[in-house]
């Protein structure tokens, strides 16, 4: 498994494990952003066991704070691993 997602009340969280490539970003998308939209008000990614993240996996972390911030939800980031943190930096995900 390369993701868990769960929701409670009004929040969003996001496992993501292992190498995030262009299958799993699909597969993230397709169950993550209908309950974006469903009216959450807060979204955190936890991406501690990441091991390697493609533009794909880069993509759907920006579509997501897109998304997020379209509706007025938050978005954060946790346990981001040194080589993976620069390239959010980098594509402007976080600051």
């Amino acid at each position: 498994m390369c993701h868990a997602i769960s929701d409670q009340e009004d929040r969003i969280s996001v496992w993501l494990i292992g190498s995030i490539g262009v299958k799993e970003a699909t597969s993230i998308r397709q169950e993550l952003f209908p309950r974006i939209q469903a009216g959450f008000t807060h979204i955190t990614f936890h991406l501690g066991e990441v091991t390697d993240m493609d533009s794909s996996g880069l993509g759907l972390l920006l579509a997501a704070k897109k998304i997020a911030s379209d509706i007025n939800a938050s978005v954060t980031f946790l346990e981001v691993p040194t080589p993976l943190r620069e390239r959010l930096i980098l594509t402007g995900i976080i600051i």
